[in-house]
């Protein structure tokens, strides 16, 4: 038995009117400084104030939150007492709603009391409903069921996955107004944490078939809109389109669950501070040549990528298994290129004594991500060592 979990979506121009359908009146409004200086709190307040709602603003969030921010925001919320906790931004923004979310509902809580396995939550919420409406295409963080917070342990931000099946927002309000902002280079990157999302979702041990389907049309339309918003970020039509590919990732990747990319994304951002879509992008290519050399008779990696490939149209439907399989990573390879994604790690400006100095740090937070462990191919130290090596260096991988 298994639960496809999916709250309100509610997508397209004009998106955001859906509000005044929303019952409460107190919204507590969570978000940053850059959304506020783009001003887009400002056609949100205006809405609420058109529609009747009160409403406070939170809006300390910063990338790759940390615990103590969340409980800032924590007690915020606690003492304005929301009937509804808005959340406008991208993945960051989201994540940090959440926590506050929960623990507005249960005040002696703290992020320790979020996993999956807390019976009690799923007796929430009862106090406020949470409206995720996010500004970048790329998380799927208003449609999953976890959160990404930073805890800092022996001098390092460590990414936490905290995650609970009750945790989607009650609504997702996709509306392409809000990236119409982003810059070429942050469409790339968001654009790419979503593919990375979909691909991941496709071989994860827990895909099933209401996750491909999202995934593969997610897929499908990054591919298709991703250049066209890159090289016009005014592009209403791609700029739509690529809003909804990051959602229905989000649906894939929520019900499945990403993998070796984002386990290695979330362990090189903890260090490195390298922007989350950046990250998991760039790993992408490297842990689909991995998986794909899995060794053995049997390599399941190379039916679902073939069959991905195939139902793309990215290869024949009677070509051979593992060349149909393999166009997938020249495919991401095109992409990357087309829109200057960055493809290596050294590119990145960090030089290599920095690199060789934090690979031990790098492998152990790895292996403290429960992402690592959902891939049809599970990695030993060496193999993780080398999986890093290659991206720093743009190699292939031919192990």
């Amino acid at each position: 038995m298994w639960h496809f979990y999916c709250q309100n979506i509610i997508y397209g121009e004009d998106a955001l009117d859906f509000l005044e359908k929303i019952k409460g009146k107190k919204c507590f409004i969570v978000t940053d400084n850059i959304i506020e200086n783009l001003g887009y709190l400002k056609i949100l307040t205006n809405k609420l104030e058109k529609f009747g709602k009160e409403y406070t603003v939170f809006k300390d969030v910063v990338p790759d939150p940390h615990e103590e921010d969340v409980m800032k925001g924590k007690e915020h919320c606690n003492q304005y007492a929301p009937d509804l906790i808005i959340a406008l931004g991208g993945g960051s923004v989201i994540d940090t709603a959440k926590g506050i979310w929960v623990m507005y509902e249960y005040p002696e809580y703290t992020l320790n009391n979020l996993d999956p396995f807390n019976d009690q939550l799923y007796d929430f919420p009862k106090k406020a409903k949470l409206v995720a409406i996010p500004t970048t295409s790329g998380t799927g963080s208003e449609v999953t069921w976890a959160a990404v917070i930073s805890r800092l342990q022996n001098n390092t931000w460590r990414k936490m996955s905290l995650s609970h099946m009750t945790l989607v927002p009650t609504y997702a309000i996709v509306d392409p107004v809000f990236p119409m902002g982003m810059s070429p280079k942050l469409t790339a990157n968001t654009a790419f944490d979503a593919l990375c999302h979909s691909v991941e979702a496709y071989i994860s041990m827990w895909r099933n078939e209401f996750s491909n389907a999202m995934g593969l049309k997610a897929i499908e339309l990054v591919f298709k809109y991703l250049p066209l918003a890159y090289k016009d970020g005014t592009n209403k039509e791609a700029r739509d389109y690529l809003h909804q590919a990051a959602t229905m990732a989000g649906l894939a990747f929520g019900n499945s669950q990403a993998h070796l990319a984002h386990a290695m994304g979330h362990s090189w951002g903890a260090i490195f501070h390298t922007p989350h879509g950046n990250s998991v992008g760039l790993f992408l290519r490297y842990i689909t040549q991995y998986c794909l050399n899995a060794p053995g008779e049997t390599n399941e990696s190379i039916i679902l990528y073939s069959e991905l490939a195939k139902k793309l149209g990215w290869a024949n439907w009677d070509d051979d298994n593992k060349k149909a399989a393999y166009v997938v990573v020249e495919k991401i390879k095109e992409l990357q290129k087309e829109v200057d994604f960055i493809s290596n790690l050294k590119d990145l400006g960090i030089s290599k004594d920095d690199f060789d100095n934090n690979i031990t740090n790098l492998v152990s937070l790895f292996f403290q991500d429960p992402s690592g462990v959902m891939a049809p191919r599970i990695p030993n130290k060496e193999d993780v060592i080398h999986l890093y090596q290659y991206a720093y260096e743009g190699k292939d991988v031919d192990f």
